[in-house]
């Protein structure tokens, strides 16, 4: 499937996602599934004027919905007696922004389904158009994911500084290699530094050979925690291994 719009600077962004939520989790009943979209996550200066206040936040002005039907994984153990459940979902694809409010971006993430179980005849004539889910793509692990995630205190942020981009191992895979970076953020009561964390080599996961390999943590909260609770100093290090916290944001006022 070919998405209907070109990256631009002000314009929405790619980004890799799952299809269930705004984090990297998934339910144990349902497959894996991430697919690339994009996002309004950026602002040119000129686009949402100081005037209207830290509560403007890059939203999108026209979508389109991405459907995915996938399997329940546990049909294969059902009994033959039992049916088998299908489910559908909903991903919202920005083609253009405006300025807007928070509670304008959170609602054009995820279409809010009230039952999304399907019958097996809709999963079978709709499946063949889902778009590419990455966990199938061989060489996935090779290369790191574009993601977007709201700065720190976003709701006093200025509307150029409510999202911080940072790059991510799809969970499954190690991250080999990650290092850290300092932007600065614009608060309506003042400026701070933000130390951003970045996954910059992943390779797959091998189990047969598990020994110091640690897979991506799926939650972007897990890349929230404070810097201070980090061990170690390497950047060669796995920042998943156990007893070390991987952070994404410190913040520190100027």
């Amino acid at each position: 499937m070919q998405l209907a719009v070109v990256e631009s600077f002000t314009g929405p962004q790619r980004e890799v996602v799952s299809i269930y939520n705004d984090d990297f989790t998934t339910s144990s009943s349902r497959p894996q599934y991430f697919i690339e979209v994009y996002r309004c996550v950026k602002v040119d200066v000129g686009e949402c004027p100081a005037s209207r206040g830290p509560s403007v936040y890059p939203v999108p002005d026209k979508i389109e919905e991405i459907e995915i039907v996938v399997p329940d994984i546990t049909n294969n153990d059902r009994d033959s007696s039992d049916e088998k459940k299908f489910y559908k979902y909903v991903v919202y694809n920005h083609t253009s922004c405006k300025c807007g409010t928070a509670k304008d971006r959170k609602s054009k993430l995820y279409k809010t389904i009230t039952d999304d179980e399907v019958p097996e005849v809709y999963f079978n004539a709709k499946y063949t158009k889902n778009p590419v889910n990455l966990m199938r793509v061989c060489d996935v692990c090779n290369s790191t994911q574009p993601r977007y995630s709201l700065a720190p205190e976003h709701e006093n942020a200025v509307p150029q500084c409510k999202y911080l981009a940072y790059q991510q191992c799809l969970p499954g895979c190690v991250v080999v290699k990650h290092s850290r970076s300092e932007v600065v953020i614009t608060y309506t009561y003042a400026g701070k530094f933000l130390n951003v964390t970045n996954d910059i080599s992943c390779k797959a996961y091998d189990g047969e050979n598990a020994e110091g390999q640690q897979p991506s943590s799926p939650t972007t909260q897990d890349k929230l925690s404070n810097t201070e609770n980090l061990q170690g100093s390497s950047e060669d290090a796995n920042p998943h291994d156990k007893g070390i916290m991987h952070e994404y944001i410190r913040v520190e006022e100027y």
